[in-house]
């Protein structure tokens, strides 16, 4: 029996031309992201290295899977089954559950979906918008690590210090993304 779709298939006759046709750059540029990654395979073995180096020969039927996925508005639920392993953290007893990462592994086809999307959704709220906030650092394009840091650094030390006026300030991360919070005091 197969598993019923991710999500139900309705009339998109209006909104056909919203989605655009998937490209080979979408595809490359996911499994370009999967090279420079050595991670473990989910449930379908399959480990990322493998998709890296099937990708030529299979590039236009993965684009045309991922392309229909889009189109039809689904996400296989196959691809959000993940395999559930526990990591030992090193220096904790055996016999307690805090000594356990749980980490999930989910197959390599539906992280390059999932960045086809991502990338097509930061394309599209940076050209047509609504554009991210400034002060956003996750989900950004050219945006990183430091430079979150540099502008808690700048938040704290430069005019509004100056001033007179307090800043609060906190770097946190949530799904490896790094989010900055800054609150400026008068």
């Amino acid at each position: 029996m197969a598993p019923p779709p991710a999500v139900p298939e309705a009339d998109h006759q209006d909104d056909d031309d919203d989605i655009p046709e998937g490209t080979g750059v979408d595809l490359r540029v996911a499994v370009r992201r999967l090279k420079a990654r050595n991670t473990a395979p989910g449930p379908d073995g399959l480990p990322g290295k493998a998709w890296v180096l099937a990708s030529e020969a299979l590039g236009p039927r993965l684009e045309g899977l991922l392309s229909a996925c889009l189109e039809r508005g689904q996400f296989p639920l196959r691809w959000k089954t993940g395999k559930l392993v526990l990591i030992r953290k090193p220096g904790r007893p055996a016999d307690s559950p805090s000594a356990y990462r749980p980490v999930v592994l989910l197959d390599e086809v539906g992280k390059l979906f999932e960045r086809v999307i991502a990338n097509r959704l930061a394309e599209h709220l940076a050209g047509t918008g609504p554009d991210l906030a400034e002060h956003q650092f996750g989900f950004r394009k050219r945006r990183s690590t430091v430079d979150a840091i540099m502008r808690v650094r700048a938040l704290t030390t430069g005019d509004a210090v100056a001033r007179g006026g307090g800043c609060f300030g906190g770097v946190s991360r949530h799904r490896q993304r790094l989010q900055l919070h800054a609150l400026e005091l008068h």
